[in-house]
């Protein structure tokens, strides 16, 4: 099996080294080519011809290799090293990266649809979510580096804050063909059930069912919303309107947008905005 290790070392803690990875991987019978995300030539490597591609790392680890793996009939797997790891807890992945690593030859095959945002900054794919108003404004903040589950507490106060402070803006949007508009303090076109600070916003969503779950707040949502951040928000959906479609589009203006990880400015003149899915999704194994 011709396998590639994409592994980013300051993911999560750090405490998950190359060594700690290869033994694991060994111990499930695949012996990869191992690559770092902090080596430059990390994206040709996605460019070659494998049988399988092991992800350690975070969602922004994820989101590297959807955007710059070449081939998307190439299975993935995801060993979870980062601070949220939404991705792989959307898709039911859970436990530690080394178990899940020495289990691959066995797994159930899952699929993870990647998304398309097509906007100022030409086309970008993108695996979590698209999002303007408090979410977006709120991944701008740095928190220091300490636990994971830490840096969790910490993003969901940094979020809170947020959203406590955010003014309405009128947002007009239509998923698919329906029009919906109103006064909101964020906006979220997500792929995935969880975002964020690990935060299930789109409840009811399933990975790789061709649809997006779009999640708007209001300003009566507000202190609801406050409330099931800050109480146990895994068990319980969050007070918000929730839809699906295929195709999202809407004009940006006057708020900050983020692309996953990645925030934006807000455009000096109002923007066109097409949010869809990729033709070709990823496969991804998950030990069960």
């Amino acid at each position: 099996m011709r396998a590639l290790l994409l592994h980013n070392p300051t993911s999560g803690d750090g405490s998950l080294t190359r060594e700690r990875l290869l033994d694991a991987l060994g111990r499930g019978g695949i012996s990869p080519r191992y690559c770092s995300t902090d080596d430059d030539d990390y994206r040709a490597a996605l460019g070659e011809d494998w049988d399988l591609v092991v992800i350690a790392g975070g969602d922004g680890t994820v989101g590297k290799v959807a955007r710059n793996l070449a081939d998307r009939s190439i299975p993935v797997a995801i060993l979870p090293a980062g601070t949220a790891n939404n991705v792989a807890l959307s898709l039911g992945l859970r436990g530690d990266p080394e178990a899940i690593a020495a289990h691959l030859r066995d797994a159930e095959r899952r699929t993870l649809d990647i998304g398309v945002a097509t906007g100022p900054w030409g086309e970008r794919n993108f695996v979590e979510a698209v999002g303007l108003g408090a979410v977006a404004l709120a991944i701008t903040s740095h928190a220091p580096k300490v636990s994971p589950e830490e840096r969790i507490r910490l993003g969901r106060e940094v979020l809170s804050a947020t959203i406590g402070d955010a003014e309405p803006w009128r947002q007009v949007l239509r998923i698919d063909r329906v029009k919906i508009e109103g006064d909101f303090l964020f906006v979220e076109i997500l792929n995935l059930r969880s975002s964020g600070p690990r935060l299930p916003i789109a409840f009811a969503a399933e990975a790789g069912d061709r649809m997006l779950d779009i999640v708007l707040l209001t300003e009566d949502q507000r202190e609801r919303m406050l409330d099931w951040i800050g109480g146990a928000p895994e068990h319980s959906p969050p007070p918000v309107d929730a839809y699906k479609g295929e195709r999202v589009s809407l004009m940006w203006e006057g708020v900050p947008l983020r692309i996953d990880d990645e925030s934006f400015d807000p455009p000096k003149r109002p923007a066109p905005i097409e949010i869809g899915l990729a033709e070709a999704s990823l496969t991804v194994l998950c030990p069960r």
